[in-house]
């Protein structure tokens, strides 16, 4: 269908990916994809499996859906997330089709109405459905909008060499608007080869397949889903079983090391009741985050356990010492398909730390907090996401599709308290829901329409709660 994936660090608050001048940045993508074309056109040139392809130097114009070998080369590299772009329906390709390169595109217009917030007009939100930012309490003359959105629209730019081979390398790039402002940015940008992926990417921790389709360009609250950068491997399937494995550059969001606990007022005779006493940000150098998984599949039906490690080096101001400590996080995903029009998809994720990879958590400054039953150390934050989501296929044209979610973090009230904003109470996050129901309409390949009802909910520590309702509509056009 479509959507962002970041999708995913689409929100102002994740702050994944790097904004540039708009001319300047397509001035530099142009040569880029000019340089690595050419390379890779050149090599694929050179390579001695052509002998018997006279032609092989010449470029054909190819329909994707009327060429499945190029349709299944492009497919091989790019992102699985039913959100994303799609492979586009045009490329070039050599004879031998051993180089191909194609275009695709994506806008996204989106009319809508908030009820019950004016959750569109939240920095940390506009377009984006994020129940995390949920103004609490609700306030006067606050409590609904409209809005139209033209601004949510993406650009890719693949090249493929020696495809359809062992050796088959992929260069994949997308500019992306965000949805928010009218600034091009850098959403993703990786090389992959024999397995082996390095750039900007969605992080192996995340199960692209389990994310039923969404007209919010966020999706569910509770799942995985997060852009970082990272090098990774994930083995050929053997009778089924993938392995992968990775180191993802890590970002933290850790509260002030302010002591707020209730066990101690003095430590070794220094008062420490409301003054630092560990400092996360003193160490320029963190370890980088590892992401694992295991994946089985047969047929349409699959099941994923993955895991992450991410360790965190502080300095203990009351030691004078460098510490360390180590979140983590386990993930059990999938998909089911009883018949052939209709797909389940799953996913629970719990851990201690990994607010960053939770789509409802991300940016929330509580993932490590200070030890309260030890001061000058610090401990991550337990917290839990889940989703769980169903699409019917009534014909190749309809497709209906409703889903439900949660995401929640324990032990940090007063911290949260003390992070949160005094008007809004954001980064007070005790837990929070998310429902949709859409349904989608694909007038062609090209041309689709969408209706999608959203329901929102965040409870806070001692605070209260607040609830969103939104109802938008798409009109999507893709290349």
């Amino acid at each position: 269908m479509r959507k962002s994936t970041n999708g995913i660090a689409m929100t102002a608050k994740r702050g994944m990916s790097t904004f540039y001048d708009s001319r300047q940045l397509l001035r530099s993508v142009g040569m880029i994809a000019m340089a690595a074309g050419l390379g890779i056109m050149t090599m694929s040139a050179q390579d001695t499996d052509t002998e018997d392809e006279p032609d092989d130097k010449k470029i054909h114009f190819a329909k994707t859906s009327n060429d499945s070998l190029v349709y299944n080369i492009l497919n091989k590299d790019r992102s699985k997330n039913i959100n994303e772009l799609p492979v586009p329906h045009f490329a070039i390709h050599t004879a031998n089709r051993k180089f191909v390169m194609t275009i695709g595109a994506k806008v996204n217009p989106i009319i809508g109405a908030d009820m019950g917030s004016d959750l569109y007009k939240m920095e940390g939100a506009g377009i984006n459905f994020v129940p995390s930012q949920i103004r609490v309490p609700s306030a006067d003359g606050r409590k609904a909008d409209f809005f139209i959105n033209a601004l949510n629209a993406d650009i890719d730019f693949q090249v493929v060499g020696f495809g359809n081979t062992k050796n088959q390398i992929t260069g994949y790039l997308k500019l992306s608007t965000g949805g928010n402002n009218s600034s091009i940015h850098l959403s993703k940008a990786y090389v992959t080869w024999r397995g082996l992926t390095a750039g900007l990417k969605h992080s192996l921790f995340q199960d692209e397949e389990a994310i039923p389709p969404t007209i919010d360009p966020q999706g569910p609250n509770g799942q995985v889903n997060v852009t970082v950068n990272e090098i990774g491997y994930i083995s050929p399937s053997l009778h089924g079983v993938r392995l992968g494995i990775g180191l993802d550059m890590p970002e933290y969001h850790t509260s002030r090391g302010i002591y707020l606990g209730k066990d101690y007022r003095t430590w070794h005779g220094i008062d420490i009741e409301g003054k630092p006493v560990c400092d996360p940000d003193y160490y320029s150098f963190q370890a980088p985050d590892i992401p694992m998984f295991v994946e089985y599949a047969k047929g349409m039906n699959r099941v994923k356990l993955a895991g992450i490690i991410r360790p965190l080096i502080y300095r203990d101001m009351l030691c004078n010492s460098r510490k360390a400590t180590v979140g983590w996080g386990l993930s059990l995903s999938g998909n089911v398909r009883p018949i052939d029009n209709l797909t389940f998809y799953l996913q629970a994720t719990y851990g201690k730390g990994i607010g960053n990879y939770i789509q409802d958590l991300a940016g929330i400054p509580v993932s490590y907090v200070p030890d309260d039953r030890h001061p000058g150390r610090m401990t991550p934050t337990p917290m839990m996401g889940w989703s769980a989501g169903v699409s019917y296929d009534i014909n190749s044209k309809w497709q209906i599709n409703v889903m439900a979610s949660q995401a929640r973090m324990w032990n940090v009230s007063t911290y949260a308290e003390n992070q949160a904003d005094a008007d809004t109470s954001i980064n007070n996050y005790r837990y929070g829901y998310y429902g949709a129901a859409n349904v989608f309409y694909n007038i062609s390949s090209y041309f689709q329409l969408g209706l999608e009802y959203l329901y929102g909910y965040r409870s806070t520590w001692h605070h209260g709660s607040g609830h969103d309702n939104r109802l938008q509509f798409q009109v999507q056009f893709s290349l």
